[in-house]
């Protein structure tokens, strides 16, 4: 395992400790979330679909997921870089998926068909395929992603 893989998931398991697990609300419709653009609308429209035939409690945990991974990307200035490039980015989204989505929240892989590819598809139309360094826009336009698959998991778009 590489000190870069390994460093990432120090920050999920850094994340979880600091932030905890995402308690859920009663009722998911009550959960709002902004809607991104109409060109985020367009990426994240595979993961609205993949996740058509969740209930109440998956798209609360899913967007809570997300939402938390927007904050930790989108560090405020002046903090730490944690991301340095886009490699470590797109192990970030594997990590999400793997870790909080899959393990602590309970969902078994294949559970919604085609929703790891949605979301890797939608964030490599964000992040791109080369490795390139992380910059403030970089970091911000992956938050927003970030937010727009959330937006997409509790019922919008799809």
């Amino acid at each position: 395992m590489s000190a870069s893989v390994r460093s990432a998931i120090g920050v999920v398991l850094g994340c979880v400790a600091v932030f905890g697990i995402p308690s859920l609300p009663p009722v998911a419709p009550g959960f709002l979330i902004d809607a991104p653009s109409d060109e985020m609308k367009l990426k994240v429209a595979d993961v609205a679909a993949a996740l058509r035939p969740a209930g109440e409690v998956d798209r609360a945990i899913w967007a809570a997921v997300w939402e938390r991974a927007a904050v930790v990307v989108a560090a405020p200035e002046g903090t730490e870089v944690i991301f340095t490039d886009t490699r470590s980015l797109r192990g970030f989204t594997i990590l999400s998926l793997d870790i909080a989505w899959r393990r602590l929240a309970g969902n078994q892989p294949g559970k919604y068909s085609g929703l790891r590819e949605a979301v890797e598809k939608a964030m490599a139309g964000v992040v791109g395929v080369e490795v390139v360094p992380v910059t403030p826009a970089l970091r911000k336009s992956y938050a927003d992603a970030c937010r727009a698959i959330a937006w997409a998991g509790i019922g919008n778009g799809g």
